[in-house]
């Protein structure tokens, strides 16, 4: 199983033709949120600098991360109409961002005039769908060091940077598992030199045992 939690790099090719339409610059720090509870999402940032996570709220008040988007990359990823999931997304800036925003029903009039970027976004959300289902069948059959084991390789292999900045709190809330857990898990990959662990960072040290450990198939 390929559990894609980056993505980056998906639209880099248009990005002079996102240039040359109208759009403006945004900027901001760690942890903004770029869309409240419940508020329609009106803006789509195509990320050139940091990350953008993007997370379900549960009625119950429980937050779940699902996907990290890098530089050259929307988020959130276009889609024609309006739908209820939407009040139940949250998207923040997990780094320092720069990015180009764009007004959600203009960019979609763009998309209908140029047609290989209209399938460049289709493929892109067909890819966020099938993370979706993958990660629910990780979620129940995996075990908690496969769980964070995955995650890491994932990122590493669709990043390529052995660096994933992530904190233990955002770590144990994209695997699914309390902080002491994922504490436990994490003590064992670094005694065995698999990784290093830093202040909101992870360094894999060898992504052949962490592979092992994981389960991925690429």
């Amino acid at each position: 199983m390929h559990l894609q939690y980056y993505f980056g790099d998906d639209f880099k090719q248009f990005e002079d033709y996102l240039l040359s339409i109208e759009h403006t610059v945004f900027e901001c720090t760690k942890d903004t949120p770029l869309s409240g509870v419940g508020a329609p999402l009106d803006k789509e940032y195509y990320v050139l600098e940091g990350m953008i996570r993007t997370s379900f709220i549960h009625e119950s008040g429980h937050i779940k991360a699902f996907a990290f988007y890098g530089p050259y990359t929307f988020a959130p990823l276009y889609y024609p109409g309006d739908y209820k999931i939407e009040s139940s997304l949250i998207f923040t800036a997990a780094t320092d961002l720069k990015a180009l925003a764009f007004d959600r029903k203009l960019l979609g009039r763009y998309l209908n005039e140029n047609p290989a970027l209209n399938q460049a976004m289709y493929d892109a959300y067909m890819r966020l769908v099938v993370l979706l289902i993958e990660d629910n069948i990780n979620q129940l059959f995996s075990t908690g060091l496969e769980k964070i084991s995955h995650f890491l390789y994932s990122a590493v292999t669709n990043s390529g940077n052995p660096v994933v900045l992530i904190s233990q709190d955002d770590l144990a809330n994209f695997v699914g598992m309390n902080r002491a857990n994922v504490a436990k898990y994490l003590k064992q990959l670094r005694e065995e030199e698999i990784i290093e662990t830093a202040r909101n960072r992870i360094i894999v040290k060898n992504a052949k045992k962490l592979q092992d450990y994981s389960q991925y198939i690429g």
